[in-house]
């Protein structure tokens, strides 16, 4: 913390900028080996917020596109077009998090840097691993309905039974344990999945979601050059098919307490329907210790988000329990 040596109490911008240079180090990426983070644009769609919540709906129905010849109207899917639908809008509300950390007037005074620093730092890993709890929960708890559901239907995230905009009985809740053959019926799922205008657009998978625990084995089933847990030298589809496709997981997922939660897994396709919403990011403010009856420092740790289950379009679940 240079520009600190001042036999008596620093300027409150010094310190506050002293801080904040550690508090930043902390908040850069680092090599995580396949961590996923609230940050990560695949795992949670990213969305601004300019206000104390957010109102989402969801638009569907419509059918295909109509193919004409001659002004004369031919329906390539045989099905009657259906009228434009919207959902009763769900209203997310932005949570705030907070955390004060006192720092002693005389630690900066008397130069005790390392101990301050190790302090902001630890908070800063704190305030990470609050987010990524939130968020990450709205995936455990995706089986069933404590936490979230989906617009329109008022089911789980995951579930048998959605019902889109078209009208249409959606099902992305799969309960397979992670395999070769497992795997390859989420994906299949995935790609013939019904979107809410009641269309099959063929989603494609960008991410394999998992626990620390299944980590090990989502990674070999996905990522390996060769077909996993055969002695044939076959293909390995998926990493053939999809090498861009990331293998991730988060601590937070086998550490929820849910029912499965070291078996779970999603696979999801770009702009999916768990959207996490930004109001205010990470920041920090620095109160004076003049006005506190300890003589300490407040340094105040800020932000302002949620993330929200808004519907199940791009994602299945599998519980892994079969």
């Amino acid at each position: 913390m240079e520009g600190l040596n001042y036999s008596s109490s620093p300027s409150l911008e010094l310190v506050k900028t002293a801080l904040d240079q550690i508090r930043d180090g902390s908040l850069l990426p680092k090599a995580s080996n396949g961590k996923a983070f609230a940050t990560d644009p695949v795992v949670f769609t990213q969305q601004s917020a300019d206000k104390a919540a957010f109102v989402s709906t969801v638009l569907g129905g419509g059918g295909y596109f109509k193919k004409t010849i001659s002004g004369s109207a031919q329906d390539v899917t045989a099905k009657k077009s259906a009228n434009k639908n919207a959902f009763t809008p769900k209203v997310t509300v932005i949570a705030e998090f907070n955390k004060n950390v006192p720092i002693s007037r005389s630690f900066m005074m008397d130069q005790q840097h390392e101990a301050v620093a190790r302090a902001i730092t630890q908070e800063t890993q704190s305030w990470i691993a609050s987010r990524d709890q939130n968020a990450f929960n709205f995936y455990a708890y995706g089986f069933g309905t404590t936490l979230s559901t989906t617009i329109g239907d008022a089911v789980a995230l995951f579930s048998n039974s959605h019902v889109n905009a078209n009208g249409d009985t959606v099902d992305n809740l799969e309960t397979g344990a992670m395999s070769d053959a497992n795997l390859n019926t989420c994906v299949v799922s995935l790609r013939g999945q019904v979107s809410q205008a009641g269309v099959r657009v063929g989603y494609e998978p960008e991410f394999i979601l998992c626990g620390s625990t299944l980590d090990h084995d989502a990674r070999i089933v996905a990522k390996s050059v060769l077909r996993a847990g055969t002695g044939n030298n076959d293909l390995n589809y998926f990493s053939e098919m999809y090498p861009g496709a990331k293998v991730c997981w988060n601590q937070f997922i086998d550490n929820s307490g849910q029912t499965n939660a070291a078996t779970m897994y999603f696979v999801g396709a770009a702009n999916h329907g768990v959207v996490r919403f930004e109001r205010e990011a990470f920041f920090s403010e620095l109160v004076g210790w003049q006005t506190d009856a300890n003589d300490q420092y407040q340094y105040k740790l800020r932000a302002r988000e949620e993330v929200d289950t808004i519907e199940y379009s791009g994602l299945v679940g599998s519980n892994g329990s079969a």
